[in-house]
């Protein structure tokens, strides 16, 4: 029996996180210590490389089609802007969750090690971090979650079920129970982001972003640079003021998702205006016969009739129904992401 492409994004990505699984194993029995040589396996091997071939030699045939199906569209300069935008946006909703998180299973027991910075700081180093931590994560993570999961899975299967499904694994391929609860809700916004403005690129960006501050913010504590003092200091001073720091973050969480509903509203319209441009330029092609026009006449109609329903947020439109046999592999990595992520919160209750 022929096995459908859903299936076979679900194994792609199943074989990804066992190879993951498998690193950070070597990784702790001490056979794989060189960080670099990690982060390259890890983060070009095996989320970029890796199920970008296996998409394109078992599923799409092309790696032109590949690139499309992960969503790999040019976005507008403002679509960028906006990105950027949410990026900080959601750097500062995603540490009010990781904060929450964190308090919620240090009650069960959970000690998170810390890692304190032993080494002298320079601009190499922390040029080093950003490449590692920022640049490489931004986009190799992307291309397995975004990418594989929610926008090739999405022409295969149902959008919704993708978005929820991208968004848990992107928290459970940490194997870490500190980071599944914040990068789970960070996974399951820039996946909204995503579907809202048709292209991978702006969840690259606002996952850059996430990281780049979260370095700058940490290591330019060490350096004494400006806005990371300063950030601390206001975070240490609302921290003593028990009742001020309640009422600061609730407003300013409020204000935060305020400007993230807003934002991507406007990214929901500037992908449909993004759509019919093409449309109308393929229309202008003397080439074209009267059966395609036809047809992308129709198409451009559709897209301007959900225009008003995109002004008050993305309409997530269903796809086909899967069946069990297509997803014996999402479960499998789900049950697996899951046992390896209670095994983390366990050796840190020890």
């Amino acid at each position: 029996m022929k096995k459908s492409a859903f299936f076979k994004i679900n194994l792609i990505y199943f074989i990804a996180m066992i190879g993951i699984a498998v690193i950070f194993a070597l990784g702790y029995l001490g056979v794989l210590v060189n960080e670099y040589v990690t982060t390259f396996l890890i983060q070009i091997v095996v989320m970029c490389a890796f199920p970008l071939l296996m998409y394109s030699i078992f599923i799409s045939k092309s790696a032109k089609k590949t690139f499309q199906d992960f969503g790999f569209k040019k976005i507008s300069f403002l679509s960028v802007v906006i990105s950027f935008a949410l990026g900080v946006i959601l750097y500062f909703i995603n540490n009010f969750v990781a904060t929450a998180s964190q308090s919620i299973i240090t009650l069960f027991g959970y000690e998170k090690i810390v890692q304190t910075v032993s080494i002298e700081l320079d601009y190499a180093y922390v040029l080093k971090e950003f490449l590692m931590t920022a640049i490489l994560p931004g986009f190799c993570e992307e291309i397995l979650h975004r990418g594989l999961m929610l926008n090739a899975g999405s022409k295969h299967s149902n959008p919704r079920i993708c978005l929820f499904v991208s968004s848990l694994l992107f928290g459970l391929i940490h194997l870490n129970i500190n980071q599944f609860f914040y990068a789970s809700v960070l996974g399951f916004l820039m996946g909204y982001v995503s579907i809202c403005s048709g292209s991978i690129f702006p969840s690259m960006i606002i996952h850059f972003m996430n990281n780049a501050i979260s370095i700058y913010t940490y290591y330019g504590s060490y350096l004494d640079w400006p806005l990371a003092t300063l950030y601390y200091d206001i975070q240490n001073f609302l921290i003593e003021n028990v009742l001020l720091y309640a009422l600061v973050i609730s407003a300013f969480i409020a204000l935060m998702v305020i400007l993230y509903i807003y934002l991507t509203k406007k990214l929901s319209i500037e992908r449909s205006k993004r759509e019919v441009r093409e449309i109308v330029n393929r229309l202008k092609d003397m080439d074209i016969s009267s059966e395609e026009s036809a047809e992308l006449i129709e198409k451009s109609n559709s897209i301007i009739a959900q225009y008003k329903k995109r002004q008050f947020g993305f309409y997530i439109f269903g796809g086909r129904k899967t069946y069990f046999s297509e997803k014996v592999f999402l479960y499998s990595s789900l049950f697996l992401g899951t046992l390896l992520t209670i095994a983390s919160f366990i050796y840190g209750m020890i």
